[in-house]
């Protein structure tokens, strides 16, 4: 009798092979400034903001994580292989498969929609963690361009564009709260819709973003985005109903 994904899931863990299978970084509350005066013009104005004390995944969710969901009735299948996953071209969107590279029980889920990883998150007792959770954590405390630090983008930091996919969970180094994959390997979903001018009016304590909009915001950077995309700073935003080959995300709670 084969393995079922949720046997698959657990012995990730028993196995050691993912040491940081599960766990969650306690945020205790602070202040820090939001947003950046020198991006782009969704980034502006930089503000204020307090938040909290809340715990993040360490990770972004893998797949045998969320194939464990499904296996126990609490999510619905990424969209792998039923040409609802898309895929940005450099000029539009086109509809694609998941490779068979990308399928590794410890590569981040991908294609699966904002609905749905928040179906996940909520299965697990979590949520999805707000645009200002986000950025908190992933600038660990620091005034810094990416998750390590001010230094570029390359093989050593992140997946890169030229290997068409992105890595297993937690390949590189964390940032200095313990956190993977903030910068780079794929966008997350967060809670958030999205606003263009949101900050602009946006709350100073938990702030949860705008009551209305089409899209939700995604953050972080996806193995394909490009050095400026990779900035913890940088706001991008997604239809909600779809799911796409770079996007997944991380719960908090």
């Amino acid at each position: 009798m084969g393995a079922t994904p949720l046997m698959h899931a657990a012995l990730i863990c028993l196995w050691g092979l993912f040491p940081s299978c599960a766990q969650m970084w306690l945020v205790n509350e602070g202040t820090f400034v939001m947003g950046s005066a020198e991006g782009r013009s969704n980034e502006a104005p930089e503000h204020s903001v307090a938040l909290s004390a809340y715990s993040i995944d360490k990770t972004e969710a893998m797949k045998a994580q969320y194939d464990s969901c499904v296996a126990a009735g609490g999510c619905t299948p990424a969209h792998y292989d039923d040409g609802k996953c898309v895929a940005w071209t450099g000029q539009g969107f086109k509809e694609v498969r998941v490779p068979l590279q990308m399928r590794d029980a410890r590569f981040p889920v991908v294609c699966v929609t904002w609905f749905q990883a928040g179906q996940y998150c909520a299965f697990k007792g979590k949520k999805l963690p707000t645009e200002a959770q986000w950025e908190y954590a992933a600038l660990a405390g620091g005034r810094v361009t990416y998750s390590w630090g001010n230094e570029r983008p390359d093989a050593g930091r992140c997946a890169q564009p030229e290997e068409s996919h992105p890595k297993k969970v937690a390949s590189f180094q964390p940032n200095p709260w313990g956190l993977y994959d903030m910068t780079g390997n794929v966008w997350e979903w967060v809670s958030d819709r999205y606003g263009p001018d949101s900050y602009a009016t946006s709350e100073t304590s938990d702030p949860r973003g705008p009551e209305v909009g089409q899209y939700r915001v995604i953050r972080g950077g996806g193995w394909y985005s490009t050095a400026a995309q990779l900035r913890i700073k940088n706001r991008h935003w997604f239809e909600p109903n779809f799911g796409e080959i770079s996007i997944g995300f991380r719960c908090a709670k």
